[in-house]
């Protein structure tokens, strides 16, 4: 992870990336398209980018790398991006936000997503500017859940190719959140499944289990409260044909905050109930002594008795003392069971 101490001391504009290490190239790749036709650009240089926008034509530059301080600059330049803009963009650590410049709109938050097999929350910083016939996407790695619209694209399903930068903004944006959505219900079963474990046989694991899930629902929440700001603030400036969709997507986020309060309100009774199972358990193990002890209390004092040095004790010298001092003593211990019995204590 990339060390944000490095920024200190620095100016405004310092272009360092913050996040995880990475050594891959950065790639960029571009489709160009509106009604009539669709063009796709690969492996394309950052000052190569500008000379593809057109004025009848939506252009999609995606970039996959925000670890090149060089390429993000030069971005910058053709673009117009404002160089507090780009130091967000490098930073996978800054907090989801959106912006408005003169002819531009600036986005940046964390996608997330949800690996099958895999328990931890896998978060990526995905930032996006939105100008009038281009979208600039900017992504920590290759590989995103994207290529739907990608195919909406090439194949002219739907009305994106008819719409403008913001409409595919929202196309993008409505991925994201069902991923969002996806990741929420894998945290549904797990908290079930963990309520199970629980009910049977809690262990050191399950704990480590309950707080690992509280910790990614903390992450998972400062992700998305930000975000509900966000698509609020966006559908207040963007065209009213636009807006309903964003409003659409408000909602989505708004009723993944409310699950996400209730998941945490149920780890808490989770811990809470974890708790009181193992309190549980240790009563019944201590009830288990206590009634042991309790049986051999009279047993103990009849042996202390009988253990005594005295020379004139009557009973042992009698034939039938050890068979009768033994037969008390299974008297009383099936007196006393049957005592704990009718009081329930067993």
């Amino acid at each position: 992870m990339g060390d944000r101490t490095a920024k200190v001391g620095l100016g405004p504009g310092s272009l360092i990336y913050v996040g995880e290490h990475r050594t891959d190239a950065v790639s960029i790749q571009a489709i160009r398209y509106n009604s009539a036709a669709v063009e796709e650009f690969s492996a394309i240089a950052a000052t190569e980018t500008r000379p593809l926008l057109t004025e009848d034509s939506v252009t999609w530059i995606d970039i996959d790398g925000i670890h090149d301080p060089h390429l993000i600059e030069e971005i910058g330049e053709q673009f117009g991006v404002h160089f507090l803009m780009l130091e967000d963009i490098m930073n996978s650590t800054s907090r989801p936000k959106v912006e408005f410049g003169d002819d531009y709109m600036f986005l940046t938050l964390k996608s997330i997503e949800s690996i099958p097999g895999k328990d931890e929350l896998q978060l990526e910083q995905f930032s996006m500017i939105v100008g009038k016939n281009y979208l600039i996407t900017f992504q920590e790695q290759k590989g995103d859940p994207f290529n739907p619209v990608r195919e909406r694209i090439r194949t002219a399903k739907g009305v994106v190719r008819s719409r403008n930068t913001h409409y595919l903004a929202y196309l993008l944006l409505d991925i994201i959140v069902d991923n969002y959505i996806t990741t929420s219900d894998r945290y549904s079963e797990s908290i079930e499944k963990l309520e199970m474990a629980i009910l049977r046989r809690p262990t050191d694991l399950t704990l480590h289990r309950i707080l690992s899930l509280r910790k990614d629902l903390m992450d998972f929440k400062r992700s998305i409260d930000p975000l509900r700001e966000m698509v609020n603030a966006i559908q207040k400036e963007v065209d009213k044909n636009i807006a309903k969709y964003y409003r659409d997507l408000y909602d989505h986020i708004l009723s993944e905050v409310e699950n996400l309060n209730m998941y945490r309100e149920m780890l808490v009774t989770l811990l809470d109930l974890y708790h009181s199972s193992l309190s549980y358990k240790m009563n019944s193990v201590m009830k288990v002594l206590t009634v042991i002890t309790t049986i051999f209390v009279p047993l103990t004092f009849l042996v202390g008795v009988y253990g005594m040095n005295f020379k004139y004790m009557p009973e042992l010298e009698w034939k039938y003392g050890y068979f009768a001092v033994m037969g008390i003593m299974s008297i009383i211990v099936l007196a006393m069971l049957n005592y704990f019995r009718r009081r329930k204590w067993l």
